[in-house]
């Protein structure tokens, strides 16, 4: 494509009156895909084998086809001064969902760039995130500041070839109850329980003073319960500890008692080491099946999860059969695990029906008995 010395002065003009802010520029949004395309199936290689468009990037010509992605800078677009969108190159790394290089409009934020990007996974940091700027790390980013305190210093605009890092989360603390805004949180400058009531939002209506804090923390594989009294004093001077899991009494609770069991810790994993990681519960049940397997439930919490035992069931010959074959009698303090079977055998006749042949077994024999004795006596 020939072009002339009128085109090149136009571009010229266009470049130095954008960059000066006198001409406004179009199309201000984000250029990156929100389901999570990265730039590297964007444009012509680089020598690095990723992609990239240019700085000032046309929109769609009709009739080119895949030509405008080798030959950006048209005939069109240097005439057309609006098909010309200002983008920056950025690179998002680390705890996201969809990690690569991505183009940006110039008035992008962080939390745009990293929500384009499908954003940061739940082992990810939201409160450590690392900006790099020139080769440096120029700021520690907390995302929860700017989206809950609306804090724009912790939501930076970005410059072209910006990196951002989102590492792994260090310390996460569970509040649950009567807090505006119950969830696990990453905590950073937290200290004490009234640091994290305070991040939750604070208290809701159905609070109970009476009623003291729990905090179950896990210390050396062993569970405590810790009581808190529910007063500013004793709130600001508990000292929380990475995992635990902080409960707020209610009101409408108080008389209410529970045991405390967890089925996960804050910024923990749990993984069963089974190919099959459920219990199946057969025989003389209502809901024969398979059930999710509970580390807490015992041998009649899983027949009543299928509906509870019928009339037939034979309650005293309950069997279980462990995932390595082994039978085993069981009982309500059997350890039931992954892929165990719970078998529950049947009676061939129900209680009643047994009770009917017995009568009528004995009306027989006693109608047989008086007929013996009518003919014997005549």
């Amino acid at each position: 494509m020939k072009i002339n010395a009128k085109q090149i002065l136009t571009f010229a003009l266009v470049t130095v009156f954008t960059l000066q802010g006198i001409l406004p520029v179009y199309g201000q949004q984000m250029t990156m895909p929100r389901d999570g395309t990265s730039l590297m199936n964007q444009g012509g290689p680089t020598n690095g084998g990723s992609s990239f468009r240019s700085l000032f990037e046309p929109r769609n010509v009709p009739g080119k086809g895949n030509e405008k992605s080798k030959n950006l800078i048209d005939k069109e677009s240097l005439s057309n001064p609006s098909s010309l969108v200002l983008t920056y190159q950025v690179h998002i790394l680390g705890e996201v969902t969809f990690p690569g290089t991505y183009r940006v409009s110039v008035s992008a934020r962080l939390s745009e760039a990293i929500d384009g990007a499908g954003g940061v996974l739940e082992r990810g940091s939201g409160r450590e995130i690392e900006l790099r700027r020139n080769g440096a790390r120029t700021q520690i980013v907390d995302l929860l500041s700017f989206k809950q305190l609306g804090n724009l210093n912790d939501n930076p605009y970005l410059l072209d070839n910006d990196v951002i890092y989102i590492p792994l989360k260090k310390r996460a603390v569970e509040i649950v109850g009567p807090v505006k805004r119950p969830d696990i949180y990453e905590i950073k400058n937290e200290k004490t329980v009234q640091d994290m009531i305070t991040l939750a939002g604070g208290f809701t209506p159905g609070v109970s003073k009476r009623g003291g804090i729990k905090i179950i923390r896990f210390t050396s594989g062993e569970k405590k319960i810790l009581d808190v009294p529910n007063t500013e004093e004793a709130r600001q001077k508990f000292q929380i500890e990475g995992a635990d899991v902080i409960i707020i009494p209610h009101v409408l609770l108080e008389k209410n008692k529970f045991d405390y069991n967890l089925a996960k810790l804050p910024g923990d994993n749990i993984f069963y080491p089974s190919y099959e990681d459920r219990v199946f519960v057969l025989g003389a049940v209502f809901q024969p099946g398979p059930q999710p397997f509970n580390q807490y439930a015992n041998l009649r919490q899983y027949l009543t999860l299928a509906g509870g035992t019928t009339k037939m069931a034979k309650i005293r010959k309950i069997r279980i059969l462990t995932n390595s074959g082994k039978s085993v009698r069981a009982k309500d303090t059997t350890q039931i695990n992954p892929g165990d079977t719970i078998i529950v055998p049947e009676h061939y006749m129900p209680p009643e029906s047994w009770i009917n042949l017995t009568l009528g077994l004995i009306s027989t024999v006693l109608g047989i008995t008086t007929t013996v004795l009518v003919l014997t006596n005549r």
